[in-house]
């Protein structure tokens, strides 16, 4: 995949970069109009340093990611056979402890806040269904394909189903 970095850098498909935030990063979104929109989830691939890969939620997740014109930035995603594991009650804060512990391990969700930082893009959670990451920032290397229609947004090192790994999600832009 060809991609158009935003450090003046170029980054081949498999490498990844934590860049932080600091006190360059705006209050304001500069380079928005490439982020503003949806976008679906197409890939998410966890990758170790030695070149391994996984799937966290499966060959083929489900998401969206928005963001806004004002800075506001929300995303949620999960294992697309969510339908399948359908609770046994209609009651929203309902099921039982195993359906709930299944529901939240295929899911996650969050939003708030974004600031882009040269090649960084960084999401102040404001809400979030892993409480650990309210009052947190997360900052994702984001590269977008030439046409602007893909979004590769890449995790420093985080901790998911047990393993602590890189994170690159490939997203779609959505066209309504």
């Amino acid at each position: 995949m060809s991609e158009t970095e935003h450090d003046g850098e170029a980054h081949s498909d498999g490498e990844h970069a934590a860049h932080g935030g600091g006190e360059h990063a705006h209050e304001h979104p500069p380079h928005t109009g490439s982020l503003i929109g949806t976008w679906h989830l197409e890939t998410w691939v966890s990758l170790v340093d030695d070149g391994t890969k996984a799937a966290p939620m499966g060959p083929s997740p489900e998401g969206l990611l928005a963001y806004a014109p004002d800075g506001t930035m929300i995303t949620v995603f999960g294992r697309a056979e969510r339908e399948r594991d359908r609770f046994a009650t209609d009651d929203l804060t309902g099921g039982t402890t195993d359906e709930r512990s299944a529901a939240f391990s295929s899911f996650i969700a969050y939003g708030g806040r974004y600031a882009i930082d040269g090649s960084t893009v960084i999401h102040t959670v404001e809400v979030s269904l892993f409480p650990n990451w309210v009052g947190t920032t997360q900052r994702r290397h984001w590269a977008l394909d030439e046409d602007g229609d893909r979004l590769t947004l890449v995790s420093p090192p985080i901790t998911v189903g047990g393993q602590t790994r890189t994170q690159r999600l490939v997203w779609r832009r959505t066209r309504r």
